[in-house]
């Protein structure tokens, strides 16, 4: 266990550098857990039940490193979280697609339009786009995190907390979709390893906000 206690910043380079420890530390659990992911999302329906699998796994991790009373983590932690939360992780997953196709067509139809006041709501729609795809950030963790509330409540949440927090949630954000970038270039193994390391980057962030709201009473400070 990570030992050594303060409360921790919430700014995303330690966010990171805590992911890069924890990933070091677990990182054969974090890798199967990773193939396990991609496994069952190459049929896409599947995918959101997957990533409630993943982000319990990840969210498993942080309590057994960060928490004294932590469960040691397994991959049967994967399988657990599918069987309990598939269902809210498929709606959030179907809300997310539903509200892509919403914000995708409402900026190409407001950008065609020949009409210089439907222009104007481009600004608008983007700006609400930005909001849902910081919600990204959070809303996984959340489902996981939250265990008795609905699908609708964990993507209303993930939306305020991205909103609260545009800074940190815009810096972490675009940090990992460079890194996604980079990913894609190299391909192979390293895609495990950016999955696992953006699942933990998640759980954390939304972690530390906690810890700001007074939800969770300590976040431990890591060093190895």
């Amino acid at each position: 266990m990570i030992s050594g206690k303060r409360v921790m910043p919430v700014t995303a380079w330690y966010l990171m550098f805590v992911a890069c420890q924890l990933l070091w530390r677990r990182m054969g659990l974090l890798m199967s857990a990773s193939i396990l992911w991609l496994g069952l999302s190459v049929f896409i329906v599947t995918c959101p039940a997957a990533t409630v699998g993943l982000f319990t796994v990840v969210l498993r991790i942080v309590q057994d490193e960060l928490d004294a009373d932590a469960h040691l983590a397994n991959i049967k932690d994967f399988w657990t979280g599918v069987r309990a939360d598939w269902y809210r992780g498929t709606k959030l997953g179907a809300a997310n697609a539903i509200c892509l196709a919403l914000i995708a067509s409402s900026l190409w139809f407001y950008g065609t339009s020949p009409s210089d006041p439907q222009r104007w709501l481009i600004g608008p729609v983007a700006l609400m786009g930005l909001a849902w795809t910081g919600a990204q950030m959070y809303m996984f963790p959340l489902c996981v995190l939250r265990t008795q509330v609905s699908a609708k409540q964990i993507f209303r949440e993930g939306c305020l907390i991205a909103i609260s927090h545009p800074l940190n949630t815009g810096s972490l954000l675009l940090t990992l979709i460079f890194l996604a970038m980079g990913v894609a270039a190299l391909a192979g193994p390293v895609v495990l390893v950016f999955i696992a390391f953006a699942a933990l980057v998640q759980t954390l962030a939304l972690r530390a906000i906690l810890v700001r709201r007074g939800e969770i009473e300590l976040f431990t400070f890591v060093h190895l």
